[in-house]
């Protein structure tokens, strides 16, 4: 009886600890969602977001202009006019080239205009190309030159006549009577099969002058450009010989021999500025020799003497390695010539035939050299090799969405000035920006105004270019508008915003 007892007992305190825990749990339960709700609200941070209106007393305006060239090469008929003939054909096809550069953003070309002495232009100097007809002094029925020109300024762009100096040809070429090997026989040398004029003789240098000034005075260029046939290759480091001893001789100087024909060089350069200079203010004068300054000494040229002294207006060094390279270093190569410019501007020649090779196996390769080239204080721009390999693709659609997807306007080069115009007087009505017609304004350039990141930097990208006074804008965009005289830019009145 007792056991029994004690059994009820405990069974009746086990019902009363179950019935205080249940509630204990209920009570907590309420309490919890009273305290502490399952889904608490969150508050969101606070803005981080930056008005899109641009803030003159805290926000940078950056705008800056960029040459983005590409050499057009006729030699071998790589480029143009490749196996295309007939005079319609070749100059459509001349047209739709510089038409598709016009696409990329491209504002200057460097258009092949003689090569080993034979014209594609109008020359009482040299006969025409056997590249055009197949026949060299043969009249192609069209003036690429000229053809190339009206395209390229129709266009907005920029076109430069590219000449080959001392290059007059492979000794196995057949020339016309009025080939000027063959009516100056006296005047060059020969080196590993290759004919050069000895750049010794004064009578070369009023040559190269007067081929210069015949471009200038006849043709709308806008400047003359040389490459790197100089010296032959090899020749200052090798004991082959060279017939200029007797030039050395006569006007040599006191000079040793490398000392004598690198100053030949550098008498040339200064004397066929002075001819562009002397035909034309306006036009410019550049040179594009090897990347490595080591190179082109042993070609006997020495762009720093000529950069220090001003004979040339911009220096295009060909940077044919890719950034890295234990013995050409495009880093390297690319600060070394920005810090050695004494001002003159440069735009390194990128080689865009490399795509695939060792070193360049994608396109970040040039991303690469264009961003640091960007970043390099005296390099305002590049300079591409060539035509034919930046139009086709990846090189093309790779151009177009990461480097140059706005257009830009060429920088300031040379030392001729014309008048800065005023800036225009913008106002504003809805969404319509108009300004007024500025004194000595060739064209208008409308920018839009986009902030780098979050900070307060602005870069401005081109909208409009061309002679109209009024644009469209969009809103919650800002905008300015300049005035163009050539190279010539004015400051912008203000800042517009479009709400």
């Amino acid at each position: 009886m007792r056991t029994a007892s004690l059994y009820g007992l405990y069974k009746m305190g086990i019902k009363k600890i179950l019935i205080f825990c249940t509630m204990s749990l209920i009570i907590y339960s309420c309490s919890k969602e009273n305290l502490e709700p399952d889904n608490p609200p969150i508050t969101p941070p606070p803005s981080t977001e930056k008005p899109k209106q641009f803030n003159t007393s805290t926000d940078n305006l950056i705008i800056k202009h960029e040459l983005r060239a590409a050499w057009l090469t006729t030699a071998w008929k790589l480029d143009w006019p490749g196996t295309t003939t007939g005079a319609d054909n070749q100059r459509n096809l001349l047209i739709s080239i510089i038409n598709n550069l016009k696409s990329l953003n491209i504002n200057v070309i460097y258009f092949q205009a003689m090569t080993s002495c034979e014209a594609f232009y109008s020359s009482s100097i040299f006969p025409w190309s056997s590249y055009i007809t197949g026949t060299q002094g043969q009249n192609p029925g069209f003036d690429p030159l000229a053809v190339a020109i009206e395209a390229a300024h129709s266009r907005g762009m920029e076109l430069h006549a590219w000449i080959n100096p001392l290059r007059v040809g492979a000794v196995t070429t057949v020339n016309v009577p009025s080939h000027p090997a063959v009516l100056y026989p006296n005047r060059y040398s020969e080196y590993k099969g290759v004919r050069y004029w000895n750049a010794g003789l004064p009578e070369v240098r009023v040559f190269l002058q007067d081929a210069v000034k015949e471009i200038v005075n006849n043709y709308n260029v806008d400047g003359i450009h040389f490459d790197d046939y100089f010296y032959p290759d090899g020749l200052k480091s090798s004991a082959d010989t060279w017939n200029d001893s007797a030039a050395y001789a006569l006007y040599g100087a006191g000079k040793t021999l490398n000392e004598w024909r690198e100053n030949n060089i550098d008498m040339m350069v200064k004397a066929v500025n002075e001819a562009i200079k002397g035909a034309k203010a306006k036009a410019v004068f550049g040179i594009s020799p090897s990347g490595q300054y080591a190179n082109t000494l042993a070609l006997y040229a020495n762009p720093i003497t000529w950069m220090n002294n001003k004979w040339i207006d911009y220096l295009a060094p060909q940077i044919y390695w890719q950034i890295g390279h234990s013995t050409a270093d495009f880093d390297k190569l690319a600060r070394f010539w920005s810090s050695s410019s004494a001002g003159v501007p440069v735009f390194p020649g990128l080689a865009a035939y490399r795509l695939g090779e060792s070193g360049f196996p994608t396109v970040t390769e040039f991303l690469n050299q264009v961003s640091l080239c960007r970043a390099l204080p005296n390099i305002n721009g590049n300079v591409w090799f060539r035509t034919e390999h930046i139009l086709k693709d990846p090189m093309n659609s790779f151009i177009k969405q990461n480097l140059y997807q706005t257009p830009s306007l060429v920088p300031k080069i040379g030392t001729y000035n014309t008048t800065i115009p005023q800036a225009p007087s913008v106002s504003l009505s809805q969404k319509i920006i108009t300004w007024n017609f500025v004194d000595n304004a060739t064209e208008y350039v409308v920018y839009e105004l986009q902030r780098i990141g979050t900070g307060n930097d602005w870069n401005a990208v081109i909208r409009y270019k061309g002679g109209n006074t009024t644009f469209s804008g969009e809103s919650t965009k800002n905008y300015v508008v300049i005035a163009v005289n050539g190279r010539e830019k004015s400051t912008y009145q203000k800042v517009v915003y479009v709400p």
